[in-house]
This record gives structure tokens, sequence and C-alpha cells, in this order.
């Protein structure tokens, strides 16, 4: 469960990798396109975008092993 849970931030550094290997339209090829025209509003936006992804993703996770593992109780 912790390797699923952790490999969030792997598969969305991974998106952009792909989108501008395979010329994918997605967030990983405007967060390109925004880089290179220094476009900051559109870099920031994506970052919190992708931060947030990353942290309801670990608190999913989070919330997942108190399903699995009996001893975790949350009170």
């Amino acid at each position: 469960m912790t390797v699923v849970g952790m490999s969030i931030p792997s598969l969305v550094g991974g998106a952009v990798v792909t989108e501008q290997v395979f010329g994918w339209p997605g967030i990983g090829t405007l967060m390109v396109q925004a880089i290179n025209a220094k476009d900051y509003p559109v870099i920031m936006g994506i970052t919190v975008n992708i931060s947030i992804a990353v942290l309801v993703a670990n608190l999913i996770t989070d919330l997942a092993y108190g399903l699995v593992d009996p001893r975790i109780s949350y009170k």
C-alpha cells in the first residue's frame, strides 16, 4: 500500500516526460511550454495542482491504512 501511495508523484513526473516524448497534449506539455515562455502564473498554478494531488493521494493512503490494519484507529 505504501508503494502505491508513494508512486503518485512519480506518475505525475513521468507524465511530463511521456508527453514530451510522444507529443501528447496534457499538463506536462503545458508546464514545459509555460517554463519556456516564462509564464509564471501558469507554472505556479500547475505546481499547486500537482501538489494538491500528491497531498490528497498521501491522505487517502494514510486513511486506507486504518481500514487495512486493525491496530490503527482514528479517534
